[in-house]
């Protein structure tokens, strides 16, 4: 399996205490809360803008309004903080930091996210937001002459960072993060028992044609009745920090299951496995790759309520230079690659599907939808939904 994301922010400039305590256990229960809780509102909002395929990384564009949180001010750092629960404490949002940093230590072997942060050099960009920045190790500050055109040419290629020249007209400040996954199941997919097989609609008529993955193990599956669906887990060869949830639902539809996610936590998820203990299941799972570029992620962030970033008579960006500034757009591209073992090809231990009386179907041959979750961080990396069949 291979996933990528890429994100573009652009800032144009205007030419005119708590209740909680600040303890490691505190501080991931609020992580884990605050990252989950953006996942399944934006991913919602994602669903229903598509027409029913997508991929999309919620922490990406977590990532993004938190690095605009260190330099906002006034009600635009609150709604800012009220949206992505970029908490008010300093020492909460440092340990943020250390858990995302440390995460991406342990995931560099399969991942690797950057971030580049280009600003016009002749804004006066403040000292304090870049050392924030740079404490942070998220993003890396590139400051260029934003009206020499000779010298953005010379430095796109060294940021490194899918930048066109015309990204730098009328604009004073642009954001690019990108992620990338690459990682094998734990227990791959033999291609000897791929088929090409039916997929139904959500009314069970046949709407068209997959290649059907084929495997029977024991893994992870619940059924959750408080959302009317069954999840499966099919953990990724990531020291065990990875894992693909795939949902299907049983009496609401797919394109609800993102805004019915919001009544639950990961940890019932994974309590419920932990205490279901794992099933030999027979899986089916389409070969399939989506790629999905939201143009209007700017709207959708507006719809969370993140409105004065948009309004140049509102956003308060203070913190960052004393030139007024806003969010002029952000866009965001993901693929997703899902396949037998990857998307290189390795030995595969032969094995036969077996047919116990008592194994358990789960038939992903109908609309379903899907996150990549970090299971120590509870954090949900990428997430989507499959509904139109294709042939892969």
């Amino acid at each position: 399996m291979i996933l990528k994301t890429i994100s573009l922010v652009f800032l144009l400039t205007l030419v005119q205490g708590s209740k909680y305590n600040c303890n490691p256990d505190n501080v991931v229960e609020y992580f884990k809360r605050s990252t989950y809780d953006f996942a399944v509102r934006i991913l919602d909002r994602v669903g229903q803008q598509t027409d029913f395929d997508f991929v999309f990384s919620p922490l990406s564009t977590w990532l993004q309004l938190m690095t605009l949180a260190e330099g906002a001010t006034g009600d635009t750092l609150k709604e800012i903080r009220e949206v992505t629960g970029v908490h008010p404490l300093e020492c909460f949002r440092r340990k943020f930091k250390e858990i995302l940093n440390t995460m991406e230590y342990e995931l560099r072997p399969v991942m690797n996210r950057s971030s580049v942060i280009a600003i016009d050099k002749l804004l006066g960009v403040k000292d304090s937001f870049v050392k924030k920045v740079k404490t942070a190790n998220t993003d890396k500050i590139v400051l260029l002459n934003f009206h020499d055109q000779k010298e953005i040419s010379s430095q796109i290629n060294k940021i490194g960072n899918p930048f066109d020249a015309n990204d730098f007209e009328l604009t004073d400040f642009l954001m690019t993060s990108t992620a990338y996954l690459k990682s094998y199941w734990c227990k791959p997919f033999n291609p000897v028992y791929t088929m090409t097989e039916m997929f139904y609609s959500e009314e069970n008529v046949p709407i068209g044609q997959v290649r059907l993955m084929h495997q029977e193990e024991y893994f992870n599956l619940t059924e959750l009745p408080s959302i009317t669906a069954k999840v499966l887990e099919l953990p990724l060869n990531s020291n065990n920090r990875l894992s693909m949830l795939v949902f299907i639902p049983t009496n609401i539809t797919v394109m609800d299951l993102f805004y019915q996610l919001k009544y639950l936590s990961l940890s019932t998820i994974f309590n419920r496995y932990e205490a279901e203990g794992t099933k030999l299941v027979k899986v089916k799972l389409p070969r399939f790759k989506i790629t999905t570029e939201l143009l209007n992620l700017a709207e959708l962030v507006n719809d969370m309520d993140v409105n004065r970033i948009f309004y140049p008579e509102v956003a308060e960006f203070g913190g960052i230079s004393d030139y007024p500034m806003y969010v002029s757009l952000m866009s965001q591209i993901a693929d997703i690659e899902v396949t037998e073992t990857g998307v290189q090809a390795s030995d595969i231990a032969e094995s036969l599907i077996r047919e116990p009386a008592n194994s358990i179907t789960f038939s992903a041959d109908r609309p379903f939808a899907y996150i990549i979750v970090d299971r120590p961080t509870e954090t949900i990396l990428f997430g989507g939904i499959y509904g139109n069949p294709s042939i892969y």
